[in-house]
């Protein structure tokens, strides 16, 4: 009996070890489960783990989805020794498809064993049959726009006329389209003089009908935040729309399919807007708090300090934490509290901005080390921060909780009393040494070798290296179409393969099949282009291959779709040519598409 008890516990131990050793948890949701064609969903991922750092998550397929990165945070904390962090990352995703659209699992790999969320499952139904969506007018409204011609026209609005000095005004762009075009227009937005600016990704697309007429909506939204009071003007953005001399064509802003419609005028069509005059509010001057400083939104603040019991002249590290919806970048700094009992060197602060759901929202964090100079029990006092709250339209004070810290031991001190373990009273950072090393009884000089110089660069290399390494990852996650860009060698290269396996078993139609699939993807793939409606007429309106090229490749696709479904003598020797002709074009192809 009681060996099996031992057993069992040894079996409890190694079980709670290994919990222990890995503690990682990932989840993920989305701001809504049934949406629009259109429509953008807010998909939020939280990752946490009992260490100093947690791995990036790895995002599901998301093809089905246009997307968009709104925003990272992570965010560390230490409670009675032990450590715990949070990664949090959002991203706007827009259906490309009706239906039911399902995101996988999101995974985290830690060490062998890889932990995963539970999927979500989207309902995309037709424009129109699920009412309005947030930030979206689809009821019928006034247009009433300079330069309004009858296929194109553009307006801006704005959701709030008397603003606050620093409150959000958004800004809503829209370019009505009821034709398709051949080539992107130009958009140039006004100088914005008087304000500060912040994108509102994604842009929203939609139908409307206005006097009989189905229109395409490309929306655009911009965060401004006026800074002086009195009378601002926006100005009215310029569209461009450029010359159509074809009649077939793929539309740029990714809103119809495929099509043919009648040729415009020649010339260019610019289009403009009317100007919006804001009435900009000075804030009150009744009831300001003595510590205002300018900030406008609403905000919460906390304070964290990574321990509570240190030495005399061993550094705590303390951080303030300002989060909340408004200007963040614009944030004035935190006003900490004389602390007669510690030395305080500022670090820095650091900034997360999250600007989906149309409000620009996020958190500053302002770092500073604080330094016990004597033993004993001490207590660092709450920090205030004000703000003006434009929708209560008063002032407001939030505060830290005041922490106590304990501090023990004596100080290291030499004749003139400064502390030997540290370096660079004064600056922005220190660090720690030992003064008491031996002397060398001789000095080598190392520094005059090649191999010291090169062993040098070699860290710094890396670290490059790996800096480029991350941003790419990160550009393959949240920009669909680089990650297409960057697959299609690879995936044409693998239908090369195939090809020659298909040949080499006799399989001829499958053999020409594989070739044209491997031209056609690669084309789409580098051009962000679905594959399945690519034709050879869209071939030869790619602008971006010379007359020769474009010919050639016409060429080819046609002498294979010839091979492919008008079956004939097929000799070894004329499917090897189309081989090396397959790799030679897609060799040319990488080099300029």
């Amino acid at each position: 009996m009681t060996g099996s008890r031992v057993y069992i516990s040894i079996i409890i131990f190694i079980f709670l070890s290994a919990v222990s050793a890995f503690g990682l948890s990932v989840s993920s949701s989305v701001d809504r489960n049934v949406v629009e064609l259109g429509d953008p969903i807010t998909l939020s991922i939280t990752v946490t783990g009992e260490r100093g750092s947690t791995p990036d998550p790895i995002l599901p397929d998301l093809s089905n989805f246009e997307v968009y990165s709104s925003g990272k945070n992570t965010s560390i904390s230490i409670v009675n020794g032990r450590f715990s962090s949070t990664l949090e990352m959002s991203y706007v995703l827009v259906p490309k498809k009706m239906g039911i659209l399902t995101i996988g699992p999101v995974r985290v790999k830690e060490k062998n064993e890889i932990i995963s969320s539970n999927p979500i499952r989207i309902e995309v139904k037709q424009p129109g049959k699920i009412g309005q969506s947030p930030g979206q007018k689809r009821d019928t409204e006034s247009v009433t726009t300079p330069n309004r011609t009858e296929n194109f026209f553009i307006e801006q609005v704005v959701d709030k006329r008397r603003p606050y000095v620093g409150e959000q005004v958004t800004l809503t762009f829209r370019f009505y389209q009821a034709e398709n075009l051949w080539e992107q227009p130009t958009l140039e937005w006004p100088e914005f003089n008087g304000f500060t600016v912040e994108d509102l990704p994604p842009n929203n697309r939609y139908f409307r009908v206005i006097n009989k007429k189905r229109y395409r909506v490309t929306e655009i939204r911009r965060a401004l935040f006026p800074i002086t009071a009195g009378d601002a003007i926006i100005d009215s953005p310029r569209l461009t729309i450029r010359e159509d001399i074809f009649d077939t064509f793929m539309d740029p802003f990714n809103m119809f399919g495929r099509g043919r419609r009648r040729a415009r005028p020649s010339g260019p069509e610019i289009l403009t807007a009317d100007r919006i005059k804001l009435t900009v509010r000075s804030l009150p001057v009744q009831g300001k708090p003595g510590n205002f400083a300018g900030a406008v939104g609403q905000y919460k603040i906390r304070a964290i300090v990574d321990k509570d019991s240190v030495g005399v002249d061993e550094p705590i590290t303390m951080k303030v934490i300002l989060s909340g919806s408004g200007n963040i970048k614009s944030l004035p700094a935190v006003s900490f509290p004389e602390m007669p009992d510690f030395r305080i060197y500022e670090s820095g602060k650091t900034e997360s901005i999250n600007n989906s759901g149309g409000i620009v929202s996020g958190s500053m964090t302002f770092e500073q080390a604080v330094i016990p100079v004597t033993s004993g029990n001490f207590r660092i006092p709450s920090i205030e921060f004000s703000f003006f709250n434009p929708k209560t339209r008063k002032y407001q004070t939030v505060r830290t909780d005041p922490r106590d810290i304990i501090a023990s031991g004596e100080a290291l001190a030499d004749i003139g009393g400064t502390p030997k373990n540290i370096i660079g009273i004064g600056q922005r950072s220190f660090a720690y040494i030992i003064t008491d090393f031996p002397k060398p009884e001789k000095q080598l000089d190392i520094y005059k070798s090649a191999w010291f110089w090169i062993l040098q660069f070699v860290p710094i290399a890396g670290m490059i290296a790996a800096v480029f390494m991350r941003l790419h990852n990160r550009k393959l996650m949240g920009d669909q179409a680089y990650a297409r860009r960057m697959s299609a060698g690879k995936k044409s290269r693998s239908l090369l393969k195939s090809a020659l396996r298909k040949k080499q078993s006799g399989d001829v139609i499958g053999f020409y099949g594989e070739l044209y699939s491997a031209i056609i993807g690669h084309i789409a793939d580098r051009l962000n282009l679905e594959k399945s409606a690519l034709t050879i007429d869209d071939i030869k309106a790619i602008e971006k291959l010379d007359s020769e090229t474009r010919s050639e490749l016409v060429g080819f696709l046609d002498g294979i779709q010839v091979a492919r479904f008008a079956p004939g003598p097929n000799s070894a020797s004329g499917m090897d040519r189309a081989a090396g002709d397959a790799s030679g074009l897609l060799k040319r192809l990488e080099k300029k598409l």
